[in-house]
């Protein structure tokens, strides 16, 4: 792609049964380009568990129920609604720049999306994903800002990412449970994180879920937080997505953030999400 990101990999059909040697390959990729996309994939929800599988375990959700039937480990996002009104998924998913499960203590490390339905306006396809390479965010801040930021930390929080959304009239999907909520603490996590398995150093907060740097006062804490997260939102980071219906798209939660792309309203749009878990930022 022309992006410091992104690459599709062409001639595998996941249905198929990939050998393990073709795992490897795509496991290889995903580290060296962070964001892989397969077109014209046609495969059940199981064949997309059982593909996601090979790169850890599966999470299931916290938001079960938005879960495919039968099939718990993948979630639905989604607008279109039940005859009594309610989404079928998420349908608020991706609004604000994020990184997967970061509000967790081991946060996501891949996530695999499925398209199967795919909202289209006079031709034009809407619903794109953009993201953002957070590693190619660092390598471009000034050396001395990199200094400071050794080994700072800052706090991820769910209830300070349902409140964004709520104060933005994003959000739309059914409430916590109180139940959920006491499962959800606020998590510390460093500002800058290595990849577990390229080394690279990455950005690790975001607009979405970053609530606060630790230790810092809150004009000075907010004011660099702010700086961060946009500048990871740069165009100069980014790849973004137009989706066919078909795309199976992996990437690494590690390496880069990303946004989902609210243009199409009412038109039907659904797509299946596993998540793998990652291990604890260092």
């Amino acid at each position: 792609m022309s992006a410091p990101i992104g690459v599709e990999v062409e001639g595998l059909d996941i249905a198929a049964n990939p050998t393990e040697s073709d795992y490897q390959f795509l496991r290889d990729a995903l580290h060296e380009h962070s964001v892989l996309i397969l077109r014209d994939q046609d495969i059940t929800p199981q064949q997309q568990c059982d593909f996601a599988a090979h790169f850890g375990d599966l999470r299931t959700s916290f938001y079960n129920r938005y879960g495919v039937q039968d099939v718990p480990a993948l979630s639905i996002v989604s607008n279109i609604r039940r005859d009594d009104g309610e989404h079928i998924g998420i349908a608020d998913a991706g609004m604000l720049w994020h990184t997967d499960g970061s509000y967790l203590a081991s946060p996501d490390m891949y996530t695999v999306l499925y398209g199967i339905q795919i909202p289209v306006r006079d031709n034009t396809v809407l619903g794109d994903t953009v993201f953002s390479s957070s590693w190619a965010a660092y390598s471009a801040l000034p050396s001395e800002l990199k200094q400071r930021l050794d080994g700072m930390r800052a706090v991820h929080s769910f209830s300070a990412h349902i409140e964004k959304k709520q104060a933005k009239g994003q959000l739309k999907r059914a409430p916590l449970s109180a139940q959920q909520r006491d499962a959800l603490p606020d998590v510390e996590h460093p500002v800058v994180r290595r990849h577990p398995v390229n080394g690279r150093k990455c950005l690790f907060v975001t607009e979405g879920h970053t609530s606060r740097i630790v230790g810092m006062d809150d004009a000075e804490g907010t004011e660099l937080l702010k700086f961060l997260t946009e500048h990871v939102k740069k165009p100069d980071f980014h790849y973004r997505h137009h989706w066919r219906k078909g795309d199976l798209i992996i990437w690494d939660n590690c390496a880069v953030q990303h946004l989902a792309v609210f243009d199409y309203g009412d038109i039907p749009r659904r797509l299946h999400r596993a998540g793998i878990a990652g291990s604890v930022p260092v």
